[in-house]
């Protein structure tokens, strides 16, 4: 940012740490954005299928949808239950590690980091959602490596 004005540095400054506390204000369902993801990482990294199911009805909405470039389309929060099976499945011990969300209008990001059973770093992504107006998840679209470089 330095090339930029110091007004604007500031101003961009201020006005994303007031969008992100605005954004943590519970929803009617008294679900705040930090909430719906630590229920959704926590989803990923939770094997028992009751319990999953348990966090997802919480957090993600009844037709929801997850989406990545692998390319896994799951609608709805039985379909997103059995892709997070099939990945534990195939990736045994792996397990995500979540950031806050930055949050504004309605949507957020967050970036993870996914780490093997030793605590080893395998890949990292992003993942933008859009929430529904009580709060839950209504889609999640999933990025994976690193954000693509700017060209100077």
């Amino acid at each position: 940012m330095s090339k930029f004005a110091p007004g604007l540095g500031l101003a961009l400054s201020v006005g994303l740490a007031a969008s992100a506390a605005a954004g943590e204000r519970p929803s009617a369902s008294g679900l705040t954005p930090a909430e719906a993801v630590v229920g959704h990482c926590a989803a990923w990294n939770t094997t028992d299928r009751t319990e999953r199911d348990r966090l997802l009805e919480r957090v993600l909405a009844p037709d929801g949808v997850y989406a990545d470039p692998t390319p896994t389309y799951a609608a709805g929060r039985v379909a997103l239950s059995t892709v997070i099976a099939d990945f534990q499945r195939q990736t045994p011990g792996a397990r995500f590690k979540c950031s806050a969300p930055q949050t504004h209008h309605g949507a957020m990001r967050v970036s993870w980091l996914l780490k093997d059973g030793d605590g080893k770093t395998i890949t990292q992504g992003q993942d933008f959602y859009e929430l529904a107006p009580n709060g839950q998840i209504r889609r999640i679209t999933g990025f994976f490596g690193p954000p693509p470089s700017v060209a100077p």
